[in-house]
C-alpha cells in the first residue's frame, strides 16, 4: 500500500497512468445535463453525505479533469490565469510533457487552506488531458472549499473545457488492539466497519450495493444512490458512491474512506 500522503511527484506521475485510463472510458459523469444545481451545492450535498459516514476528517481531495484535441501547455496557461494561479511550469513525465502550477488558497498557518495542483499534459494524437486537484486537511476551511470549487467551475467552463469531477475524504477510526489478529479477523473488522456505515447511511440515502471489492486489511463496496449528483457507468449498471475499511495495523487504526462517485485515492 502506498503513502496515503502523495507527493507532487507521485502525482504528476498518475496523471499519465489516468490518461490511459481515461482515453476508453469515462472516469466520472455529473449528471446534470441542464446544470439546474450549481457544483457548489452539489459539493455541499457530498460533503453532508461524507459527514455521516466519517466524523473527522483527516484527507479530502477534488480532482477536476478534461480533456481532447489542442495544446496543453495552451490550456494549461489559460486555466491557470482563470484560477489567479502562477505560470505553468513545463517538464517531462514518462515521455510525456507537463505543464505544473499551484498554489495555496486560505490561512496556511492553521492549516485551513485549499492547496490546489494544476497538470496539463501533451497526449498522443496531438490532445491534452487536464487535472486540477483541490486538497485540504483536518482544519480546512470548507467557505474557502466552497468558494475554490466554484472557481474551478467556472475558470474550466471560461477556458471551454468540459470537466467532470470526483472527490474523495478519508478519516481514522480507533480500535481495539489487532496487532495479533489474523486476516479472517481483519476482514470481520472490516465488515463490521461497513456495515454501521452502510445503516447510518441508509437512514438518509437509499442505497443499492452493486459491487465489492476485499483482500487481507482492505474491504469495499461500491453503491448506486440516485440522489447522489456524481455517477459513473460501470459495465451494465452505474455507481453513485464507494465505501472503503482499511486497517493500518501498526496505528490499532481503520481508515475510512468514501469517494463519489468513486475513491480516486489511495486507501
Amino acid at each position: 500500500m502506498l503513502n496515503r500522503w502523495m507527493t507532487t511527484g507521485i502525482i504528476a506521475v498518475a496523471i499519465i497512468i489516468f490518461i490511459s485510463v481515461t482515453q476508453v472510458q469515462v472516469y466520472a459523469e455529473n449528471r446534470m445535463a441542464d446544470k439546474p444545481v450549481s457544483e457548489t451545492a452539489n459539493l455541499e450535498k457530498l460533503l453532508r453525505t461524507a459527514d455521516w459516514v466519517i466524523g473527522r476528517m483527516d484527507r479530502l481531495v477534488i480532482k477536476w479533469q478534461a480533456g481532447g484535441k489542442g495544446d496543453a501547455q495552451e490550456h494549461a496557461v489559460k486555466l491557470a490565469t482563470e484560477l489567479g494561479l502562477g505560470v505553468p511550469v513545463q517538464m517531462q513525465q514518462g515521455g510525456h510533457q507537463v505543464y505544473r502550477s499551484e498554489g495555496t488558497f486560505g490561512n496556511a498557518v492553521y492549516d485551513q487552506s485549499a492547496r490546489v495542483l494544476l497538470n496539463a499534459v501533451d497526449t498522443d494524437n496531438d490532445g491534452y488531458y487536464i487535472i486540477v486537484q483541490l486538497s485540504g486537511g483536518r482544519n480546512l476551511d470548507r467557505d474557502i472549499l466552497f468558494t475554490c470549487h466554484g472557481q474551478v467551475a467556472e475558470g474550466m467552463a471560461k477556458s471551454g473545457l468540459k470537466a467532470n469531477w470526483n472527490m474523495s475524504v478519508q478519516g481514522m477510526v480507533h480500535e481495539k488492539n489487532t496487532t495479533n489478529v489474523s486476516a479472517t479477523g481483519m476482514k470481520h473488522e472490516a465488515n463490521g466497519q461497513l456495515a454501521v456505515m452502510e445503516a447510518r447511511l441508509s437512514r438518509v440515502l437509499q442505497m443499492k450495493a452493486m459491487e465489492r471489492y476485499e483482500d487481507e486489511a482492505t474491504e469495499s463496496i461500491s453503491y448506486q444512490v440516485t440522489d447522489l449528483p456524481l455517477e459513473i457507468q460501470s459495465g451494465t449498471h452505474a455507481l453513485n458512491m464507494q465505501l472503503a475499511v482499511h486497517h493500518v495495523s501498526e496505528q490499532q487504526a481503520a481508515r475510512i474512506t468514501v469517494g463519489f462517485p468513486v475513491i480516486t485515492i489511495e486507501y
